[in-house]
C-alpha cells in the first residue's frame, strides 16, 4: 500500500507511538513509509481493540455541513477516503463500500437544520446530491420506509468499512514494515529530557527520540506527567448490530441528526447507534475506567428499548429483528468540535493528537500522517494551526462537566444538548 508524501532512505531515530488506534497505527504506518527504522507500537490492550473497533466505520467529507474543520477538515477527510481506498486495494476483505453517505431529514424543519447546511456548504462535492422521499426510498433498498421522511443530501464520495478488519490489514502492513508492537503494555508515564523521551510502562522503561501520544481517551493520563491537560469529554458511545436481515452490501450510511442517528448496513445485518444514549463517562459509575472497551449492559439495553419502536417506523428491517452483538467506545468531544494535534507545550520531542468527536476513523489516516511530519520537524501537508493543542489553556476548564457545557448546541438553531434523550 502506498502513501502520499512517503519516500525511501533511512532514519535511526527510535519513535514510539502511545495507542494502537486507528490514529495511532497510522501514524506508525506513516512513519514507516517516511524512512524510520525504529517504531514502536505501545498499546495497554491489543491494537485497534478499544474504541476504533466500536467505531462505525463511516468515512466522508463532513466539513460539509457536519464538523465546523474548514478546509484543514475536508483536507484530512480526503485523505482519509484514499487511504482506505489504498488499504482495501491491498486486496484484503475490509468491509469497504463506497456506497455513499445519506445526510436524511424527516421533516420540513429538519431539512432546513440539517440537510440544507450540508447542500449550501463551500466544502460539498460536485456530486452532492438534494434528494426527495421517492428517491431516497428508490436508493436505499428497503432500508427506509419513504413516507417517514421528508427529504436528504447524498454525498456519493462516502464510504464505510469494517474497523476492526481494516485495522487487522493496517497492523499487518506495519508489521512488514518492522514496526514493532508492545501490546498489554500500559505506560505510567511520560518525560521528555531534551533530547530523550523516557516512556515508565508496567513492563519496564524505555527511551525515544521522540513519541507520539494516539492515547484517545486515555491521553491526559498519559501527558500528565508533561505538566498539560487537554479539554477532553469523554463519551461512551454505544453500537448495536442485528441478526442477518438480508440486506444488500450497496447501501449508503445514514446519517439523521433529528433522531440523533447514525446507522449502516454490514454483511446483511443493521449496525447502528443515537447520540440520545450516548453518555458522558463522568455521568457513569466508570470515571476511571480501564484502557480498552466499557461494557455497560444497563447503557446498552437503554438504547435497543428506547430507541428501536421509534426506529421501526422509519427503517423496516429493524422490524422483528433482535441484537447479533454490541460494543461500546470512548471517543472525546472537544469544547469547539476540533480535533487536537501538535507538540505538548514545554516539551520538543512529544506529539499529542486526540479530541476525534467521534470522527477517528475519517480523520485518523490524516491525523497520523501530520504526527508524523510533527514529530519529524517535517512540514505538515495540512497546516495544523486551528488543531493546535495550545488553543485552550492547560486549565481553562476545571472539570469535564465544564467541557460539556461549553459545547455548541446540535445544530444550528437547534437548542438541544448533544447527549440525552430528554434534550
Amino acid at each position: 500500500m502506498s502513501s502520499n508524501g512517503s519516500h525511501g532512505g533511512g532514519d535511526n531515530r527510535h519513535i514510539a507511538v502511545i495507542g494502537g488506534g486507528i490514529i495511532g497505527c497510522s501514524a506508525a504506518f506513516h512513519l514507516l513509509r517516511s524512512g524510520v527504522r525504529q517504531v514502536t507500537v505501545i498499546d495497554a490492550g491489543q491494537p485497534g481493540a478499544a474504541t476504533t473497533s466500536a467505531g462505525a466505520g463511516f468515512v466522508s467529507h463532513w466539513s460539509a455541513g457536519m464538523i465546523p474543520l474548514g478546509e484543514e477538515g475536508f483536507q484530512l477527510q480526503q485523505y482519509g477516503l484514499d487511504f482506505y481506498r489504498r488499504l482495501h486495494e491491498v486486496g484484503v476483505e475490509i468491509g469497504y463500500r463506497p456506497n455513499g453517505t445519506l445526510i436524511m431529514a424527516l421533516t420540513e424543519d429538519g431539512r432546513e437544520r440539517f440537510v440544507r447546511p450540508v447542500l449550501d456548504s463551500p466544502y460539498a462535492p460536485p456530486e452532492m446530491q438534494d434528494l426527495n422521499a421517492a428517491q431516497i426510498g428508490q436508493k436505499m433498498q428497503g432500508l427506509i420506509d419513504p413516507a417517514r421522511v421528508h427529504s436528504a443530501a447524498y454525498n456519493p464520495h462516502g464510504i464505510q468499512l469494517d474497523t476492526k478488519l481494516a485495522m487487522g490489514v493496517l497492523t499487518g502492513q506495519i508489521s512488514e514494515l518492522g514496526g514493532i508492537f508492545r501490546s498489554k503494555t500500559r505506560v505510567n508515564a511520560v518525560r521528555d529530557a531534551g533530547d530523550r523521551v523516557t516512556i515508565e510502562t508496567d513492563q519496564g522503561s524505555l527511551e525515544a527520540d521522540g513519541v507520539i501520544v494516539a492515547a484517545g481517551a486515555w491521553n491526559n493520563q498519559v501527558i500528565s506527567g508533561l505538566g498539560w491537560q487537554l479539554p477532553l469529554l469523554r463519551v461512551v458511545a454505544t453500537r448495536i448490530v442485528t441478526d442477518d436481515r438480508g440486506l444488500p452490501s450497496t447501501i449508503p450510511t445514514v446519517q439523521c441528526r433529528e433522531l440523533r442517528l447514525w446507522l449502516r448496513e454490514t454483511f446483511g445485518a443493521v449496525m447502528w447507534g443515537t447520540g440520545r444514549h450516548y453518555k458522558p463517562l463522568y455521568k457513569t459509575n466508570d470515571s476511571e475506567i480501564e484502557p480498552g472497551q466499557p461494557h455497560n449492559l444497563e447503557l446498552m439495553r437503554e438504547t435497543s428499548e428506547q430507541e428501536l419502536a421509534e426506529l421501526q417506523t422509519v427503517f423496516p428491517p429493524l422490524r422483528g429483528s433482535t441484537i447479533a452483538s454490541w460494543a461500546q467506545g470512548v471517543p472525546c468531544y472537544t469544547p469547539d468540535n476540533g480535533l487536537i494535534v501538535g507538540k505538548v507545550p514545554g516539551s520538543d520531542n512529544v506529539v499529542v493528537v486526540g479530541g476525534d468527536n467521534e470522527s477517528g476513523v475519517t480523520h485518523g489516516p490524516g491525523l497520523g500522517r501530520l504526527s508524523c511530519e510533527l514529530v519529524l520537524g517535517q512540514t505538515p501537508f495540512v497546516s495544523a494551526e486551528r488543531f493546535r493543542v495550545d488553543r485552550y489553556a492547560s486549565d481553562a476548564f476545571k472539570s469535564e462537566a465544564e467541557i460539556e457545557a461549553a459545547m455548541p448546541v446540535w445544530g444550528a438553531r437547534h437548542e438541544a444538548s448533544r447527549f440525552g434523550r430528554e434534550a
